[in-house]
């Protein structure tokens, strides 16, 4: 069965859609470091600089604006990424010696020393938005820790899985510490301390410390973020304590620049850690890889 779609409306380029269109690749190329980028990043820096207004509307407007951008190539492909499709990889070499090739070139490569497994700390950043996991996993990498993706709020077997991991890290002598961004809003505040009560008074996990990094109220106000108070919903039960608390505050964290994020994440990891140590362990690393690689040479040459 197929149903009958009408025609639809032809796409023009009207003067205020052009300028649009040249607001967005003024942003675009100001973000060009962290393609790809999420429509609402763009959104965000949109509405911060006047360009547009922060609502609904002209949010779905800016999307099907983009959409026409890159359909007529003048936005590159490569600016957004669709980060809630997943497509697997397909099985299959198209013969042995391709096979044999890559096992030859990709033998002994990839080796990294945890870099942090002699710290006091074992420390993991959560964050509440699955569409910044490109930032987030770029700056963990290097520090040997983990990103976590906890949209929404967390259920007992995600906190079960943590709290192993964090039973793990006390038998080894480290404190776990998790690093928090999220939003700032009513569920967003929240989510994280009812997180925090259920790992501390009903899993056990007393010696434990959980830090919010962002997104805070001070940080709405520093770095003069886009407030769309309509966006707390009235229907939230936890509204009316959050308003009396912090006004009528609503926030994504994807409104705060992904360089400040990066900023504001790598000075969180970095204060847990003791980074003399942490610079030792590279050098051993280095060190590590060298000595894989003549390894390989030699076992190469002998093929």
């Amino acid at each position: 069965m197929e149903l009958i779609r009408t025609q639809r409306r032809k796409w023009s380029w009207t003067d205020k859609r052009t300028l649009q269109g040249n607001a967005v690749i003024e942003v675009a190329n100001d973000l060009v470091d962290y393609w790809p980028l999420t429509l609402r990043q763009i959104y965000y820096r949109l509405v911060a600089a006047g360009h547009i207004e922060n609502t609904r509307s002209k949010y779905k407007d800016l999307s099907k604006l983009i959409k026409h951008m890159r359909l007529s190539d003048w936005l590159p492909w490569e600016v957004l990424e669709d980060r809630g499709r997943h497509v697997t990889d397909k099985k299959g070499f198209t013969d042995h010696q391709e096979f044999l090739t890559e096992q030859v070139d990709g033998f002994l490569e990839g080796y990294s020393r945890c870099l942090v497994q002699d710290q006091p700390a074992y420390v993991e950043l959560w964050y509440e938005k699955d569409a910044l996991a490109r930032v987030f996993d770029d700056v963990v990498w290097p520090y040997c820790i983990r990103s976590v993706a906890c949209k929404g709020y967390q259920s007992i077997t995600f906190l079960d899985s943590f709290r192993r991991r964090a039973l793990e890290a006390q038998k080894r002598g480290q404190i776990p510490v998790i690093l928090y961004f999220g939003d700032c809003d009513p569920s967003g505040i929240q989510m994280f301390q009812a997180t925090q009560q259920t790992l501390r008074e009903e899993m056990n996990l007393a010696n434990i410390q959980c830090k919010r990094i962002a997104l805070t109220p001070e940080q709405v106000n520093l770095f003069n973020l886009p407030v769309d108070p309509g966006a707390v919903k009235l229907t939230d039960s936890r509204y009316k304590k959050y308003v009396s608390q912090y006004g009528h505050l609503a926030v994504e964290l994807d409104a705060l620049h992904p360089g400040k994020l990066i900023e504001l994440a790598e000075q969180a990891i970095q204060a847990e850690f003791d980074m003399t140590l942490f610079n030792e362990n590279k050098i051993i690393e280095k060190e590590e890889r060298q000595r894989l690689t003549q390894i390989k040479e030699r076992l190469v040459a002998n093929l």
